[in-house]
């Protein structure tokens, strides 16, 4: 553990606010009041009300205001605002969180050696149970077990406060071995730099009692300081919207999950998932819940449509998680009872997923997902874990009325000599109700080595309509780009020395994306280039990118539907892509875009040698694109083949 140094003036407040205009005025003016040479920093996660809080920041001047344009999290605002204050003490504060006090104790105690973590005592707290009070010091809880957070889902943790399966403790602690709320918590620069900042996988709910954790495990303390200076009026921000409160609760329970353990569909947080499911079921209270939850699911859905569930294992920055997000906010919006369920992770397009979808984490052996109608179709990907869980809900689907139907959907590249899928994996896909391919050729690649002895479906992916910034050409060197996973196959090494072989002064390379295989091919980049190629490390989608390159690159050897692509051709941005999966079909056999072949580093310098000199058959393979796009490759064209398959599905 590193040694410690505080300055009680080098101390910053992190707000992160979320919908509620009010409960942010009344924040603040209360941090104003107690703590008003303290530096205060605002992040709004890009809510329905965030043109109000605009409008408030004009009455807080000296706060520094960060309006994202997107709802990242929780996690992910709390690490981006910490980043801005390096060197302070961090006082996290919730919006719905009043100070009443200057948390002078509070304060003092983070400064003792060994300190990662200080909370006040806070009143206003409520069990999610029943209207009981708890007593202030309750905001520290002990170490996190299956069966204390069990205990305490069912209601019982006060009851049972101080007996070894409740994680109440009897008498107010001073040193803390679980975990302090985060509602008001200071934290400790000197930790936060050595234990490193919240695991952005939360989305929201557990990322500080994770971070905790990680502290106490690196021999950091935790303290509750009899200091009552806060009143937090807990679910404040969701109180008032059944949507965002069953959001909430549900990033609670996957919060609960994640910060026991999970790793990949086993440890104590499966445990805890499968414990959660016999509590719904049996528990007078979580009847009434799955009631509630089952209403609202209903209440903006048409009466003649099935249920959807989708999965996926987990919602990173990738092109098939992308379209199963874009895929479930349309099916949606069309009147569909929606369920998406992650089996392995959540992610950042947690943001991107409209509040009428059910967002729900499970592992794949535990089918059991609450779904509002009887009659439900499953969309899943072809991956192992998704094909056990498939099988997994059919067998159980059995039991009940009802009709189930399973579409599995692919989305992996063809192999080109073999099969695609393992056996055990292509007998179980071939019990499905049909199979979606992205394109004839797709399905025609998959099934060449490897027959699928069922219905097939085509549902090319989609993404929103875009207002297109067709390519003029800037004058200068033309800016080459990639936006991608950074792995092997994906070539982006191979771009590097194609283009290598240009005069220096044509052109630039910009290299979006992070993965396992970034720093090693990044050191191939021979050092007389180092002024040309930028490796850029992760961007948060294409339109962080796309402004900084004026033509898209995909020089990967294997590819499915590289959605990417069809971001670029809907916003206007000229593509040069090898001829792999259905990238032919995306760029109409090179009509709009340059396809590569083979994928070689001479073909490649060959196809990118004229572009420098070409910006008109740049601009006429851009608006070409940018037609193509808008006429094949919408969400909406995406949700109407689905829907075909779906109700061609149901028919039989």
């Amino acid at each position: 553990m590193m040694a410690q140094s505080h300055q009680l003036d080098s101390f910053a407040v992190l707000v992160v606010s979320y919908r509620r205009v009010d409960l942010l005025e009344r924040c603040l003016t209360s941090v104003a009041k107690h703590l008003g040479d303290a530096t205060v920093l605002v992040w709004d996660n890009h809510s329905e009300h965030s043109a109000e809080i605009r409008e408030l920041a004009g009455e807080y001047p000296t706060v520094r205001w960060t309006f994202a344009d997107r709802n990242l999290g929780y996690a992910a605002a709390v690490d981006a605002l910490a980043a801005q204050v390096p060197g302070a003490d961090l006082l996290l504060l919730n919006p719905d969180a009043e100070l009443t006090g200057p948390l002078t104790d509070c304060r003092a105690a983070l400064a003792e050696p060994g300190v990662a973590a200080v909370s006040p005592t806070v009143s206003g707290a409520r069990t999610a149970s029943d209207a009981e009070q708890e007593p202030p010091w309750d905001v520290a809880r002990r170490r996190q077990t299956v069966l204390r957070s069990l205990v305490s889902n069912a209601g019982y943790a006060q009851r049972l406060r101080g007996k070894p399966i409740s994680d109440r403790y009897a008498v107010p602690p001073r040193e803390v071995d679980g975990y302090l709320s985060g509602c008001c918590l200071l934290i400790s620069r000197a930790a936060w730099t050595e234990i490193g900042p919240f695991d952005q996988r939360f989305f929201l709910y557990g990322e500080e009692s994770d971070w905790q954790r990680r502290a106490r495990d690196a021999g950091w303390r935790l303290l509750l300081v009899d200091e009552p200076d806060v009143r937090h009026s807990a679910g404040g921000t969701t109180a008032d919207d059944p949507l965002a409160g069953r959001r909430a609760g549900d990033l609670l329970r996957a919060g609960q999950a994640m910060m026991l353990g999970l790793h990949g569909n086993t440890g104590p947080g499966t445990v805890f998932t499968a414990g959660l499911r016999v509590l719904d079921r049996v528990q007078r209270s979580k009847r009434q819940l799955r009631q509630a939850n089952r209403t609202v699911a209903l209440s903006g859905a048409r009466a003649d449509r099935p249920s959807i569930l989708l999965t996926s294992n987990e919602l990173c920055l990738g092109g098939a998680e992308r379209q199963r997000v874009l895929l479930a906010n349309e099916l949606a919006a069309r009147g569909y009872p929606v369920t998406l369920t992650c089996l392995q992770a959540f992610g950042p397009l947690v943001s991107e997923l409209d509040p009428l979808v059910r967002l729900v984490l499970t592992p794949w052996w535990q089918p059991a997902v609450e779904l509002p109608t009887e009659d439900a179709v499953l969309i899943t990907g072809i991956t192992n874990t998704e094909a056990g869980f498939a099988g997994a809900w059919r067998f159980g689907g059995a039991l009940r009325r009802g009709t189930r139907r399973w579409l599995a959907a692919s989305h992996e590249p063809a192999v080109v000599n073999g099969p695609t899928y393992g056996s055990l994996l292509s007998k179980v896909v071939g019990c499905c109700d049909g199979v979606i391919a992205l394109s004839a050729r797709h399905w025609a690649d998959l099934t060449r080595h490897q027959p699928f002895y069922v219905r097939h479906h085509v549902a090319p992916n989609g993404v929103p309509a875009r207002s297109a910034r067709l390519f003029t050409g800037g004058g200068g060197p033309v800016r080459f780009g990639m936006l991608s996973r950074i792995v092997e196959y994906k070539n982006p090494h191979l771009l590097v020395e194609a283009l290598a072989a240009l005069p220096a002064g044509e052109w630039t390379l910009d290299i979006f994306g992070d993965g396992p295989d970034l720093a090693r091919l990044a050191a191939r980049t021979p050092r007389e280039l180092a002024g040309q190629v930028r490796w850029r490390g992760a961007a948060s989608g294409p339109d962080a990118a796309f402004p900084e390159i004026d033509v898209l690159c995909v020089p990967s050897r294997a590819e499915a539907f590289p959605l990417v692509i069809v971001e670029a051709m809907a916003r206007g941005l000229p593509v040069v892509a090898s001829a792999v999966g259905c990238v032919p079909d995306l760029l109409d056999d090179g009509n709009a875009g340059v396809l590569v072949e083979p994928v070689t580093v001479e073909a490649w310098t060959e196809a990118l040698r004229p572009l420098p000199h070409s910006p008109d058959r740049l601009a006429e393979l851009a608006a070409a694109g940018a037609r193509r796009a808008a006429r094949n490759y919408t969400v909406e064209a995406m949700t109407d083949a689905y829907e075909v398959a779906i109700a061609e599905t149901l028919a039989r």
